[in-house]
């Protein structure tokens, strides 16, 4: 999306090319200040989706009692904007390589051998096995994460060695490049009412903006009802955004 071509169509939309608006600020400038508010808003129901990938010894943390809890700060690279939420899982570690491989069987079965039927064999088993698990360092239980916010995400049961994927969801850029052209006109919708409400609640409380304010007034009257068609807008958006991600579906 360019926000260029975004605030020309504002002002197309609003009228605000006819327009003497009371500010020291060019009109441009005006529209921009107001549209961080909109792609903020927009943000949390089209995040943008950043996937990043860093090998878990690489990962910065803030003290050695963090690190111990598997605590991590994310990569510089996914955090270039606000983060909303963050996830991680093992790409690869020390039970891809192929001398592993060869025994992997042997290594994570609870059984030793096909035959074991009896109770003892079985608790051997499952005791030699936890042995081997340990000495190799390996775990048969998968990686897990929990986002904690301010850039920090807690890893659990993730090897040492171990590369990780993360899916982080973040705000879009101030510039509005982010924002996939398919989502262009959802963004519209929300940027005019925004624009509309910001001015219109500047405006009506000014006193001494001269004879033309008059006719400005007359000219955002219309305005009036864009928080009322803004707050029913997101209401409506808080209602059918979960459809789009799957995490927030709920199949009974």
């Amino acid at each position: 999306m360019n926000i260029s071509d975004v605030i020309n169509d504002i002002k197309l939309v609003c009228g605000l090319n006819t327009i003497a608006l009371p500010f020291d600020k060019p009109v441009e400038s005006v529209i921009q200040e107001i549209l961080k508010v909109s792609i903020r808003t927009f943000s949390r129901f089209k995040p943008h989706i950043k996937e990043g990938y860093e090998m878990l010894k690489n990962l910065r943390y803030t003290d050695e009692i963090s690190k111990r809890r598997g605590i991590y700060i994310l990569p510089g690279s996914l955090t270039t904007t606000p983060v909303q939420d963050a996830s991680a899982t093992v790409v690869s570690d020390v039970i891809t390589d192929e001398n592993v491989n060869g025994n992997a069987f042997t290594v994570v079965s609870p059984f030793v051998g096909f035959g074991s039927y009896y109770p003892q064999d079985i608790m051997n088993a499952v005791n030699t096995g936890a042995a081997i698990n340990k000495y190799l360092g390996l775990t048969s239980r998968q990686g897990t994460s929990k986002w904690l916010g301010f850039n920090k995400i807690q890893l659990f049961d993730f090897p040492q060695d171990a590369c990780i994927r993360f899916i982080v969801r973040c705000e879009h850029d101030l510039t509005g490049e982010t924002i996939p052209e398919s989502c262009v006109e959802s963004f519209m919708q929300l940027a005019i009412l925004d624009v509309q409400r910001t001015l219109y609640n500047q405006i009506k409380n000014m006193n001494n903006v001269g004879s033309a304010f008059k006719e400005i007034q007359i000219k955002i009257d219309d305005w009036s009802s864009a928080e009322s068609n803004r707050n029913a807008l997101v209401k409506e958006w808080e209602q059918v955004f979960h459809y789009d991600d799957s995490e927030l579906v709920q199949f009974f």
